[in-house]
């Protein structure tokens, strides 16, 4: 009876779901193209220079931008993460206004020259902190908006670096910024970095470290499992989580503390016929 239903964390003895979403991991799993594209990232950002960040759902931009973000030097640097690229002109910059402390509703001065003048003043004291402004689902911004964000990296007065700019997209976003009428703002870009989906050995090595990280019996997904998942999901980071979750809800209805390939081929809530 479904009162007497324990939890997955009771059945399977973890610490945590090992694909929840309801936590980001301190250290999240990186293949080894992501962590030369980080790598890359943040040398770009200590010289002052911006990047974007493209690839297919699921390819682990968003998990890349945290990393970045999390690794700089809060001493030196002051992120500003905008979630969500479908904001209006004016939304985006009260956003970025909201994250620097600027007061959006004054009428002295038009928004722009209030953040230009912001960001000039905090990076030319002797402690001032350099902004990195990020935008996920960047392909959504209108090209006025993307305009606006490259006036704020560039000191009107010394022509030198006053921020850096992280574009995080799908495939539209390198499409996007490949127009003519997109070249003022990809001359801005020091690189397009184009991230891939896991191949089949980094897809299971990615189920084993959300695993470890959950503290869960190593043996939850035999080998076996792990592979037809990996040949399903076609290194889709969020598909795998999806498919997880769904596989462990089945086998604790079933009763069974571990997950096989047969379990996988038997279960209805999942289709790999394709």
């Amino acid at each position: 009876m479904t009162e007497n239903k324990i939890s997955l964390i009771e059945f399977f003895g973890f610490k945590r779901h090992p694909f929840s979403d309801a936590y980001i991991l301190s250290e999240p799993f990186l293949s080894d193209k992501d962590r030369r594209i980080a790598g890359q990232g943040l040398s770009f950002v200590s010289y002052g220079k911006s990047f974007a960040v493209t690839g297919p759902s699921g390819a682990g931009k968003s998990t890349l931008l945290q990393y970045i973000l999390a690794n700089l030097d809060p001493h030196y640097y002051r992120p500003v993460l905008i979630h969500y690229g479908g904001l209006m002109r004016n939304g985006l910059l009260r956003a970025v206004a909201d994250q620097l402390g600027v007061d959006a509703a004054s009428r002295n001065l038009p928004l722009l020259i209030k953040l230009q003048k912001h960001i000039m003043d905090m990076t030319s004291t002797a402690n001032g902190l350099f902004p990195v402004i990020a935008v996920d689902d960047a392909q959504m911004l209108e090209r006025e908006a993307l305009l606006d964000l490259c006036s704020l990296i560039v000191s009107p007065k010394t022509k030198t670096a006053a921020a850096s700019l992280i574009l995080v997209g799908d495939d539209t976003l390198s499409q996007k910024l490949e127009l003519d009428l997109m070249k003022p703002i990809k001359t801005r870009l020091t690189a397009i970095f184009r991230m891939q989906p896991l191949n089949e050995q980094e897809s299971q090595d990615f189920i084993n470290f959300r695993l470890q990280k959950a503290e869960a019996p190593k043996d939850l997904f035999q080998p076996d499992a792990m592979a037809v998942i990996a040949s399903h999901c076609r290194g889709n980071r969020r598909q795998i989580m999806n498919v997880g979750t769904l596989l462990m809800e089945e086998a604790c209805y079933r009763q069974e503390k571990m997950i096989g390939s047969q379990l996988i081929l038997s279960c209805d809530l999942i289709d790999i016929s394709g």
